[in-house]
């Protein structure tokens, strides 16, 4: 997928990448956002996502707050919250072209058609977001297959059918890159309902790649998604949890992103190939850990004939030694050279 400055495949075993999540925690302040913009261009993230919307076009003056929203508000309504997180769009372009500038992925959400065609023809992106609300505007999603090359489908409150039916609209427009996104559309999400083997549910399902959109606090979860094979993690965050605004206090702060970001790495390290054999780190200390035979008995002559009473079983286990699994190939043999206590019984000690 095409997201501006970076090209990614997610190949599966390849690292989970980091999406930083901007989202509207720049609170309408150039200021404040691209402070967000250096930290997360400064942390490693390998994309910075932004929102384009305009609150008019998809909220109704009656819709209420969520209950996230009343308690990190202050008394608005959702459609006069929503007016005053709009960013213009010249700080958008802005922002896409700073994203360019520091050779970091840009991503931008569009909710609405205005949006679409802005992120499209303005900015000139070739992938965009499908956020979780607007899994069943097919019009919207359609429309968006129609401008994007590649879209990143969030699927927060979904069913499977629901997913399936997303990704046939997209199909039907044309051969488009589709990558899904798991998400429990709450904020914070309680950690006890991401449920987040449902991202290898999806991936068996579609046979697309799955990312997750961490709502959680913490990294926990967004580290286990990793281990499970996600191929990307959203992640909203912000300069300081206690500014005014909706979604501060469920977002990771700079500490905590730097911490997401390198335990993304450490995921992929500690998961590795998967082939089970001894690896690198493991050979100085692999004779010295086991055990071979031993002579148990004050004295041995040449000649005499084993058997396993005569054996012990001690570290370390020197290089030729006999070990306890072959202890069936030396019983019954007569040992060619005399050998004292505690000494090693080696292969060669055998005409086998």
């Amino acid at each position: 997928m095409d997201f501006v400055s970076r090209k990614f495949d997610f190949n599966p075993g390849e690292r989970c990448i980091v999406i930083g999540e901007i989202g509207v925690n720049h609170n309408n302040d150039r200021d404040t956002l691209f402070k967000l913009l250096d930290a997360g261009s400064h942390v490693g993230c390998d994309i910075i996502k932004l929102q384009r919307f305009k609150a008019e076009d998809e909220i109704a003056e009656s819709a209420p707050t969520t209950e996230y929203q009343v308690k990190a508000g202050e008394g608005d309504s959702q459609l006069e919250m929503a007016k005053k997180l709009e960013l213009p769009d010249e700080l958008l372009v802005e922002a896409y072209e700073y994203c360019q500038q520091m050779d970091i992925g840009f991503l931008c959400t569009a909710f609405d058609h205005g949006s679409v065609d802005f992120v499209a023809d303005v900015l000139g992106c070739k992938s965009v977001k499908v956020p979780s609300p607007e899994i069943t505007n097919r019009p919207l999603i359609e429309y968006m297959a129609q401008k994007f090359d590649a879209l990143l489908v969030s699927t927060g409150a979904s069913d499977l059918d629901e997913v399936a039916a997303v990704i046939e609209w997209i199909r039907n427009i044309g051969d488009r890159e589709i990558a899904l996104m798991h998400c429990t559309s709450e904020y914070p999400a309680p950690i006890d309902q991401v449920n987040l083997t449902a991202i290898n549910t999806m991936r068996a399902a579609f046979e697309l790649p799955v990312g997750y959109s961490d709502h959680t606090r913490g990294v926990v979860a967004g580290t286990v998604a990793a281990s499970l094979g996600a191929a990307m993690i959203e992640k909203h965050y912000t300069l300081d949890k206690n500014m005014p605004g909706p979604d501060h206090k469920a977002s990771a702060d700079i500490p905590e992103l730097t911490q997401l970001v390198k335990a993304m790495k450490d995921v992929s390290q500690c998961l590795g190939d998967g082939i089970k054999r001894p690896v690198a780190a493991e050979a100085k200390n692999r004779l010295l850990i086991r055990k071979g035979f031993t002579c148990a008995l004050d004295s041995m002559p040449a000649g005499t004939l084993i058997d396993a009473s005569m054996l012990g079983i001690k570290r370390p286990l020197v290089k030729g030694a006999v070990e306890p699994f072959d202890l069936d190939k030396i019983v019954g043999q007569r040992i060619s050279k005399s050998k004292r206590f505690d000494e090693p019984i080696l292969w060669s000690d055998f005409n086998l």
